[in-house]
């Protein structure tokens, strides 16, 4: 009865105890409420829905040969990123990182508003980067329920470029560069890209436009244009270049442009021969010199390179030529049409005169003509400077005329200056260096010292750097007078003065991806006989932003990269340097930078990959990770953990046995699982050591068997020990070196997997598993029969065939109490894992090194000598193997 009591005081007690919870509790929500309240004078609640639609996007069977990527993520609204915008100048008023988080009431301020919902980041242009977007206006009416649903769709346009293999015999190497009106460079396609670009198009539509340049099998650069009218976004656009030789000019180069919008389906075929293309203007090419920036020689300095390519949509009609030296008159040329007189003339300064008139590229070379030119004389103190300007026009109805484009040389005495720079840099010639300090000649990283030295035979009176910012503002700095420069190393005491800039320029970061100008312009001076002599050189720096992408095995794959509590992050720099690449992963709602103290290690960096280990993650998870570069991202890769699966109990801790009398019952033949399993976990070498089935146990034994008692961490454990074995091993008390070395001797082996006795004994396939585990560890106890010796642990993940991971690991030493230790599996980081299918355990209880005799002990104890004995070496005694995640 006390009890039953006891059990009704305790209920009303429940009772009396939630009810005094829920008053807490409403008392806490009035009093949210009271605190919420004023801060809207006129509030009104926005209840908002969402879908997504990829309808008539994947649906298309137009484009056979490029199909298009699986939309099937972006139909999970959860994903996309909500802002809500007031004010012509689109202020996010709320704003949340993903549709899921966003209440079903949203309370706002009374007036006029524009939600947007948008999955994927919209770029310009980039691979492989669709963009879904929702956008729609809605009012906000004091104390009233505004309802809103949205469906998103695809925001930019795909464009796909093929060319047949008639056009590839004709132009073996070719690149196609796309603008729009959101672009500052033409996106490029270089040769056979098979990856779809996505553009940023105007809603209303717009003309793309593509640049072809090709490289005929003749050896000549040629360019064409195409113009890929009305794009609209959702669109998807295939080019296809064709060439037909021998039927029109050019070799019948023709672009096919296909453009299946989602309310027309027949494709539209443009024909566009390349003299009717637009063009901007005939161009001058400078090779070896920069316009107007003179080229400065000495006595003993000689010229490398000075050319000039022309260019032109139509044909060369004109082709104008001005010398003339210092500030004298000049004398004309028209190099399409040349009097003998003329010739003979220009032939006389050194000029070889090609064949100009009606052709539409031509090479002008001067170095010749400045290698003719006179040096200044040892002792003279003059300067001389002499100017070569071409101005070429074409032949087409509306002729099209280039750009005066000037070559200076100027002639100095010993006693001026000259500046030279480093890479091969010319001066005022704009060098495009990627974030980091890095730029690429041909496609070829260079490591660039960014170095102006300074050659002079008599003191410098003068050294002045002006740097330009890319805002246009500019500074300059004495550095004969000592001024610091942060990121600029300069020496002129040096017996080669030198100003670096590498240190600096390196050091530029961008806030966004356009494009910025950095100036340098070092001038330097010299006096000598009341003269004073000059020379200005300019580093023109355009700072590009680098090109990177996730390069690992996520979601879109077999996920290989992905572990059960870490993944292998990965990515790649097409243009930059590796070393300034880190990662971002998406927790608790925001994107956080991946620390160290999440980090296997360090971040590693191979050639243009970075990779790290991120660890802390939750098995069957699926993540969100992105790459960073300074202050660029990339698209974002999902990747999805694997299980956290463990070896069952019996297995990790050696537990089943059974054994059979070997022939004379001396010795036992022992199995590491139950009698009658097809598909053991666990084998041995036993069956090779007992194959002679003699009666004595030192010719015919077990080198692995059952432990038990304190030889085991609990249950049973596998001893595994170094035995000599073979018909003829005897004993008589002892055996001869010679009488085992005659023979066997193995160390006692155990193997997660199977093991094929036929032919010779060899390892077979693992133990199957599709979890990769981080690392293996096990209990031991090991009595070394020299001191030497070591036991061996090794671990192997594959997928069938491929190795995915690997570690071997030896131990020494004598341990007589069980120990635990760990072998941690190296992957191969840099390269894309795939899932796992087998793992593999071998444990062995030493290697056979010297002679086989010397492995094992010849003398049996006459006290205990029998046909049961058996010559031993080391012993190993092993327990609990499990695999780790973390």
């Amino acid at each position: 009865m006390k009890d039953k009591n006891l059990c009704k005081m305790c209920s009303v007690g429940k009772v009396m105890f939630l009810i005094g919870s829920v008053f807490v509790l409403l008392i806490s929500i009035f009093s949210c409420d009271s605190e919420k309240a004023g801060v809207f004078e006129h509030p009104g609640l926005l209840q908002f829905g969402l879908s997504a639609d990829t309808a008539g996007i994947q649906g298309s069977q137009v484009l056979t040969k490029a199909v298009l990527p699986d939309l099937t993520p972006y139909l999970n609204t959860n994903l996309y990123k909500i802002e809500i915008l007031q004010g012509e100048e689109e202020t996010v008023v709320s704003s949340f990182e993903h549709y899921e988080d966003m209440p079903d009431l949203v309370e706002l301020e009374r007036g006029n508003y524009r939600i947007r919902a948008s999955m994927g980041e919209l770029k310009a242009a980039a691979f492989e980067a669709p963009r879904f977007e929702g956008v729609s206006d809605f009012i906000i009416k004091e104390n009233m329920t505004t309802k809103l649903d949205v469906t998103c769709s695809l925001a930019n346009a795909r464009v796909t470029v093929a060319y047949t293999d008639s056009f590839k015999v004709v132009y073996p190497t070719y690149t196609l560069g796309i603008e729009t009106s959101h672009t500052t460079e033409p996106f490029e396609f270089v040769q056979d890209e098979a990856r779809s670009g996505w553009f940023q198009v105007n809603t209303e539509g717009e003309d793309l436009k593509g640049i072809l340049t090709v490289k005929p099998d003749t050896g000549e650069v040629k360019q064409f244009t195409v113009t890929i009218p009305s794009v609209k976004p959702k669109d998807n656009v295939m080019l296809t270049f064709n060439s037909t030789p021998n039927t029109r000019p050019d070799q019948g180069l023709t672009v096919k442009v296909t453009i299946n919008e989602e309310t027309e389906e027949k494709p539209v075929y443009v024909y566009i021969p390349d003299y009717m293309l637009p063009v901007d203007a005939a161009l001058l090419e400078a090779h070896g010199f920069a316009h107007a920036d003179p080229i400065v020689l000495g006595a003993s300095d000689v010229v490398t390179e000075a050319n000039v390519k022309m260019y032109v949509p139509g044909t060369i009609e004109n082709c104008k030529l001005s010398i003339w030296e210092d500030e004298g008159k000049a004398m004309e040329y028209d190099l399409a049409h040349l009097s003998d007189g003329e010739k003979m003339n220009l032939t006389a300064k050194g000029f070889n005169l090609p064949e100009i008139w009606h052709k539409k590229q031509v090479t002008l070379d001067f170095k010749p003509v400045v290698e003719k030119l006179p040096r200044i004389e040892e002792g003279k103190t003059e300067v001389k400077q002499y100017n070569y300007q071409l101005i070429v026009t074409d032949s087409l109805v509306n002729p099209h005329v280039s750009r005066p484009l000037t070559l200076s040389v100027k002639m100095i005495p010993d006693v001026a200056p000259k500046i030279l720079f480093s890479d091969g840099f010319i001066s005022s010639q704009v060098i495009r260096v990627t974030e980091g300090g890095i730029v690429y000649s041909d496609g070829i990283k260079n490591d660039s010292e960014f170095k102006a030295t300074i050659k002079s035979s008599t003191t410098l009176s003068a050294c002045m750097l002006k740097i330009t910012d890319a805002t246009g503002t500019s500074r300059e700095y004495n550095l004969l007078a000592g001024e610091s420069v942060a990121g600029v190393k300069y020496d002129l005491s040096a017996s080669t003065p030198y100003v670096n800039l590498k240190e600096l320029i390196s050091a530029l970061v961008l806030d966004d991806d356009n494009i910025k100008r950095y100036e340098y312009e070092l001038t330097v001076r010299t006096e000598f006989d009341g003269s004073t002599y000059e020379d200005v050189k300019t580093f023109i720096v355009d700072l590009i932003p680098p090109k990177f992408e996730m390069s690992m095995n996520g979601d879109t794959e077999e996920n290989g990269d992905a572990f059960a509590k870490r993944a292998v992050l990965r990515a790649k720099t097409t243009t930059g340097d590796a070393e300034k690449l880190s990662f971002q992963l998406y927790e608790d709602g925001q994107w956080k930078d991946l620390t160290k103290e999440r980090i296997d290690g360090e971040v590693s960096i191979k050639e243009d990959v970075a990779s790290a280990v991120v660890t802390g993650l939750k098995p069957e998870t699926q993540y969100r990770v992105r790459a960073k570069y300074g202050k660029h991202i990339s698209g974002e890769m999902t990747f999805t953990t694997e299980k956290e699966v463990y070896l069952p109990a019996n297995i990790s801790g050696i537990e089943d046995w059974y054994s059979e009398n070997g022939n004379g019952g001396k010795w036992k033949k022992w199995y590491p699982y139950n009698q009658g399993e097809t598909n053991p976990a666990w084998n041995t070498l036993n069956p090779k050591t007992t194959s002679p089935n003699s009666k004595y146990a030192y010719a015919s034994s077990s080198g692995t068997l059952q432990a038990s008692g304190s030889d085991a961490v609990s249950g049973y454990s596998a001893l595994l020990q170094t035995i000599a074995w073979g018909s003829g091993v005897t004993a008589a008390g002892s055996a001869s070196a010679g009488n085992v070395n005659d023979h066997n001797v193995d160390p006692g082996f155990l193997y997660l997997g199977k093991y094929n006795e036929n032919p010779g004994y060899t390892l077979g396939d693992g133990y199957s598993f599709e979890s990769k585990p981080y690392g293996v560890y096990f209990s031991y106890k090991y009595y070394p029969y020299k001191s030497d010796d070591q036991f061996t642990v090794e671990v192997v993940v594959a997928n069938d065939d491929e190795i995915l991971g690997r570690c071997i690991k030896t131990i020494g030493g004598r341990q007589e109490e069980f120990k635990m230790d760990e072998v941690i599996i190296n992957y191969n980081w840099f390269k894309k894992l795939s899932k796992a299918t087998h793992v593999y355990i071998l444990v062995k209880s030493g290697e056979v090194v010297g002679s086989k005799s010397s492995n094992v002990n010849l003398v049996f104890d006459a006290s205990i000598f029998s046909s049961g004995s058996v010559h031993i070496g080391s012993k190993l005694y092993i327990d609990n193997i499990q695999l780790k995640y973390e």
